[in-house]
């Protein structure tokens, strides 16, 4: 049984040289795990270095980003996420509120996932987020590429919970069975500079938390991305070179029993340019059923929710913020 302390205050996010996740050494592989453990229990959020993604390709899927953003509102409408039976393509600005309290997102995003072949049951069943990929026809190059990017960051996912694993005292393939057909998307995000005749509250996204297992953030120079500490204070990822920005979903909170946290987030781009990010999320098979892990209940401390599915956790929250129009695009 692991023992629970409450979250610190913290000021700014760690980073973490993921370099050794990747050594055939297990000690090496425990001592990042380590790491990850001390930060996963507070503010659950870091930067990582030493992640093994080429900068070249992510640099290549930022100038993709700024040349779909900069379609034709015509052309982009063609691949709009309404025509996807799976919510993936373009997302226009306004079609989401992450924070139910406040108005509409300023940010525009498309988003694209897990190919697998149409007789798929899970895509003849209709379920969320699997299959019915729409891709721009005006770049040619872009799909390539971005599933090349998709490639990489669902490798690094992998990686990323494998060592989370050993951070929860579980085998380090403890997560591998939830990732063989996973809700695993990529979303690429546009924010425009913050205007200033906004409604209240009203900015990039919303105050919230992410939904699944780990999230995977490439961001530009710009900045934007506020996490809320334990003080009620909004904390500036500011963006460092050669990072990505990593965070534990509300999924692996369930299922940690709220040792590790998803702690909500924000993005106020109030600088007079706009502003790029690159979020992956690791979600995990829809079918895979999340309850309590062993190591993270007891007597002293029982489960704290109800056993769930994970697709049934993402639909409700997909609801949530998109509405009954958008039932299908998280």
């Amino acid at each position: 049984m692991i023992l629970y302390t409450p979250p610190k205050t913290a000021q700014r996010l760690p980073v973490i040289d993921f370099t050794d996740a990747f050594s055939p050494l297990l000690a090496k592989r425990e001592a990042v795990a380590w790491e990850i453990h001390k930060i996963a229990r507070d503010v659950g959020f870091f930067y990582v270095s030493g992640h093994g993604v080429a900068p070249g390709l992510i640099d290549a899927q930022f100038d993709w980003a700024r040349q779909l953003f900069a379609l034709p509102q015509a052309s982009k409408d063609a691949f709009d996420m309404a025509r996807s039976p799976s919510g993936y393509g373009y997302e226009r600005i306004g079609s989401q509120v992450l924070d139910t309290d406040s108005a509409s997102d300023l940010k525009e995003g498309f988003q694209f996932g897990f190919d697998i072949a149409a007789d798929h049951p899970y895509v003849q069943q209709g379920q969320m987020r699997y299959g019915h990929n729409l891709w721009p026809q005006d770049l040619p190059g872009f799909r390539a590429h971005s599933e090349q990017y998709y490639a990489a960051m669902r490798s690094l996912s992998h990686r990323l919970l494998a060592v989370i694993a050993l951070s929860l005292h579980l085998p380090e393939d403890f997560f591998e069975y939830a990732l063989r057909t996973p809700i695993a998307t990529q979303r690429m995000l546009h924010y425009p500079p913050q205007p200033v005749h906004a409604a209240h509250n009203q900015i990039g996204a919303g105050a919230h938390t992410d939904w699944g297992l780990v999230t995977i953030l490439a961001q530009d120079q710009v900045g934007g991305l506020e996490i809320c500490n334990a003080d009620g204070d909004w904390v500036r990822a500011t963006p460092i070179d050669g990072t990505f920005v990593v965070n534990i979903g509300d999924l692996l909170q369930r299922w940690s029993n709220d040792l590790y946290h998803s702690n909500p987030h924000r993005v106020l781009n109030d600088n007079p340019v706009p502003r790029y990010s690159l979020p992956f999320f690791q979600d995990g098979d829809q079918a895979v059923i999340i309850d309590c892990l062993p190591s993270c209940c007891c007597a002293e401390r029982p489960a704290r929710y109800a056993p769930c599915t994970i697709g049934e956790y993402l639909s409700a929250k997909v609801r949530e913020t998109f509405g009954a129009s958008g039932a299908v695009a998280a």
